[in-house]
């Protein structure tokens, strides 16, 4: 497959990773009639879904590092839309600058680590494979004093691609000393490079990806970290990285597959949508018999969804909340640049 760059020839710089690295594993890794009663909602599983073949042992982990918004004017044609998408530009600083700067100094990290890297611009290369696919991306506020970085996977979550964001999250926060902004946008979750059904050039759908925004530039303290210091910023990322490559069980394909989900309806008058899965969670929106429910994720006997009628919400509603319905699924919401 070919690979945009592969930074097999950076030097490791003198920072070093607080990670106990341990040997890295090999990686792998409708109907006019009376409608019938409704059924409770459960899961919805695929028939059957072929899990992926581990890589032949021995083989080097391969990480992908795209740097949002480089080189967005050479988007291909079915991302034309994005091709003014330059990001931030804060002080006469252009956010893509800093991203580049911070993806290089983690792409040194890890090739001394002995992974293959991949320097990737705005275009993906078509149903990209990796072990895991991290897109670098610098924040932006009318408010100077919004702060702190945020990170999320694609809206069908994998075992593997939510391991890596707690990964990444909890190794980048401890690096950097940066709270988490939980303001996770639709944009975010809608990615582009993370649309494979929509897009040729876009991540293979087994591939475990996430999108990290490292801080905001409109902020002073956090502008200061990304520009000042941005060895700190990649040694969170590249350890975050290191410690889900070493965690993982590379054996477990099943664990690279995103979930599949019919379509759900409200089973009463009134589900309430919460902020989180909790009863006492604050209710978001009180969704109606009407209501179409996009289900990305379970957990713990709930779902987490986005809920389409007057207005779209996403939140999370307990499983046994909804019911099943014959409709087709609705289409995840359209991608997008974040």
């Amino acid at each position: 497959m070919h690979r945009t760059h592969v930074l097999s020839h950076l030097v490791a710089p003198a920072l070093f990773l607080a990670v106990a690295l341990g040997a890295l594993a090999p990686a792998s890794t409708l109907a006019q009639q009376e409608p019938p009663a409704p059924t409770p909602a459960t899961p919805s599983v695929p028939t059957v879904i072929p899990t992926p073949t581990p890589r032949p042992a021995g083989t080097p982990p391969r990480v992908g590092l795209q740097v949002g918004h480089w080189k967005s004017n050479e988007l291909p044609d079915e991302l034309s839309r994005l091709r003014t998408s330059t990001g931030a530009y804060v002080r006469g600083l252009a956010e893509v600058d800093v991203n580049l700067d911070i993806a290089r100094r983690v792409a040194a990290l890890l090739t001394a680590q002995g992974i293959v890297v991949d320097l990737i611009p705005a275009t993906v290369p078509p149903s990209y494979d990796a072990d895991a696919f991290v897109a670098i991306h610098a924040d932006g506020s009318s408010s100077s004093r919004a702060r702190g970085f945020k990170l999320a996977t694609p809206w069908r979550t994998s075992r593997a691609s939510q391991h890596l964001l707690e990964a990444l999250s909890a190794e980048y926060a401890a690096a950097t000393r940066l709270p988490r902004d939980g303001g996770i946008t639709v944009n975010m979750r809608g990615y582009y490079a993370f649309n494979y059904r929509r897009h040729t050039h876009a991540i293979a759908r087994t591939t475990p990806a996430v999108i990290l925004e490292t801080g905001f530039l409109t902020n002073p303290a956090d502008r200061a970290l990304l520009t000042g210091q941005p060895d700190i910023v990649a040694a969170g990322i590249a350890n975050g990285i290191l410690r889900y490559l070493r965690e993982r069980d590379p054996s477990d394909g099943a664990a690279l597959i995103p979930p599949e989900f019919g379509s759900y309806r409200a089973a009463s008058p009134t589900v309430a949508v919460r902020a989180a899965p909790s009863d006492t969670a604050r209710v978001l929106l009180q969704a109606t018999p009407e209501s179409r429910f996009f289900v990305f994720r379970e957990r713990d006997g709930w779902f987490e969804v986005m809920v389409r009628g007057n207005r779209t919400v996403t939140g999370w509603v307990r499983v046994s909340d909804l019911v099943a319905s014959n409709e087709p699924p609705p289409a995840p919401p359209p991608s997008s640049d974040s």
